[in-house]
């Protein structure tokens, strides 16, 4: 019975209180690696750097170098993915 003095129990909310959305995020396209592959930057890549990926037959994994696995991280907007990759390899940044 104490709190019935408090206006917040039933979910009381004055509108100062409300958060505003300033903008709305950029919803883009994530790629699947195979979609990733395809592209005509990357074909490129691996062309001029070759053995820079792996894709197992059997089970269908794609497996990337540090380098692609970046670019990787770069076209699907994924800033603390590509920071976990760096520390794994050894790169502070």
């Amino acid at each position: 019975m104490a709190n019935q003095n408090n206006g917040n129990v039933f979910g009381v909310v004055s509108l100062h209180r409300v958060p505003t959305a300033k903008h709305e995020r950029r919803k883009s396209h994530i790629y699947s690696p195979k979609e990733f592959l395809e592209m005509p930057m990357v074909q490129e890549f691996i062309k001029n750097n070759p053995n820079q990926h792996f894709v197992d037959e059997e089970t269908g994994e794609v497996m990337l170098a540090q380098e692609l696995a970046e670019l990787y991280c770069l076209v699907n907007n994924g800033k603390k993915l590509k920071k976990t990759i760096r520390r794994a390899f050894g790169d502070k940044k």
